[in-house]
């Protein structure tokens, strides 16, 4: 069964409706995806440097614990790629997890490699 975890910052600093609209997020979402990683899009904003901050739900549905580490990760909206950056997790997700992240987008990981996951907004 997936559950949903927060790291612990995370846990500590979410705002109680950010909080909300995850779980929400979470429960229609665990109904729909069935095995995999899925990157399920919340949010966006933009920070005070004009870097791309793309929220998101981390689904691991694989029997085995997730490690993003130097992965390239394309951000869509409107179905037009908006950004194309390499990240690492500085955690794994466990099997059967979901968990919320924010990847910035910025000059500094900017890349032109193929993506390994897209997130879709």
């Amino acid at each position: 069964m997936q559950k949903l975890y927060f790291e612990p910052a995370w846990d500590r600093a979410i705002a109680p409706a950010d909080r909300k609209k995850m779980m929400n997020h979470f429960q229609q979402q665990t109904k729909q995806l069935q095995s995999g990683v899925h990157f399920s899009f919340l949010w966006n904003a933009r920070n005070y440097k004009g870097e791309q901050l793309i929220t998101v739900l981390i689904h691991n549905f694989e029997e085995v614990n997730f490690r993003l580490q130097n992965t390239t990760i394309a951000y869509y909206e409107q179905g037009n790629q908006l950004a194309n950056a390499m990240f690492s997790l500085p955690c794994e997700i466990a099997r059967n997890t979901s968990m919320p992240w924010t990847f910035i987008f910025s000059k500094t990981n900017e890349t032109t490699s193929c993506p390994q996951y897209t997130i879709w907004n």
